[in-house]
């Protein structure tokens, strides 16, 4: 009997045969999957390359740039090449049908710039009293926020969402807003490298009753806040009865600025000429920073 029983080989107690037998059913569905993935893949790389833009254009442009574009050498190209963000482009309104590739470079820079556009000002036009504005000097009896048209004025016609102004007083009245480039969605390589146009502007006005003196002035500043680039409207004298009181508009657009540029500070001021008490000075509202692509 032991001769016989030496020679044999042991069977798997129960226990390890569900194991056994589980592990094996586990592999064919991971290698389903796998086949799967690859015969998409397969068939994705098989389509026209018109077909595979409209496929890719229909994704989220953060997955184009972060994912799709690792898939392989042919997607990384289309991610990389204008045709693929002039139909993103022209499939959202950001450009009309049919626009002609030859008259922009750069359509991936173009379709993130204008999904960001935007009034990069907090509160410009006093809805929220103060809120977002920084290094406020309230000279005379300080800014006051006005419903349009105000005493002495007229209404804001460029925008009929516009309902409220600043006001300043007999001293100077002066604030402020910092801009953080980069917390805004611009990246450093976009700063220093394409420097897409920013363009700055205010409305300013004053009083058919009284004269005042308006001024602003923006800075593009470096990550240390360093000037690099500025603009300023001096002093700009607006008299009694000037215009009947209407609204002004100043504006600015830094170009050509070089790298470096990681904020912008916006400030503008007003007084009335008459030093009279209460809130003869210039008026502001609709300020606006925008980074155009």
């Amino acid at each position: 009997k032991d001769g016989q029983s030496v020679g044999q080989p042991e069977e798997a107690s129960p226990e390890e045969q569900p194991d056994e037998a589980s592990a094996e059913e586990e592999r064919p569905e991971d290698q389903e999957e796998e086949e799967e993935e690859a015969v998409a893949a397969a068939y994705l790389d098989e389509l026209p390359e018109p077909l595979l833009l409209r496929v890719l254009a229909a994704l989220p442009a953060a997955e184009l740039v972060q994912a799709c574009r690792l898939v392989c050498l042919r997607w990384k190209e289309l991610v990389d090449g204008a045709p693929l963000w002039l139909l993103k482009c022209q499939q959202e309104g950001l450009v009309p049908e049919g626009g002609a590739e030859e008259e922009r470079d750069h359509w991936q820079q173009f379709y993130f710039l204008s999904k960001r556009r935007r009034n990069l000002l907090r509160n410009p036009c006093g809805e929220e009293d103060l809120e977002g504005w920084c290094d406020v000097e309230h000279g005379g009896d300080g800014w006051r926020v006005e419903e349009l048209p105000g005493d002495s004025g007229v209404e804001f016609t460029h925008d009929e969402s516009v309902k409220k102004y600043f006001a300043s007083s007999f001293e100077w009245c002066r604030k402020a807003q910092i801009i953080d480039l980069q917390a805004e969605g611009y990246w450093e390589e976009l700063l220093d490298t394409t420097q897409p146009a920013i363009v700055v502007k205010d409305w300013y006005s004053g009083r058919s009753d009284a004269g005042c003196l308006y001024e602003l002035t923006v800075k593009l500043l470096s990550e240390h806040e360093d000037v690099l680039a500025e603009f300023s409207s001096g002093q700009v004298a607006v008299p009694q009865d000037s215009d009947g009181g209407g609204w002004m508009e100043i504006s600015h657009t830094f170009t050509d600025y070089g790298p470096g540029v990681r904020f912008v500070r916006f400030e503008h001021r007003g007084q009335d000429s008459v030093y009279w008490k209460g809130w003869f000075g210039a008026r502001v509202t609709n300020s606006s920073v925008w980074v155009e692509p």
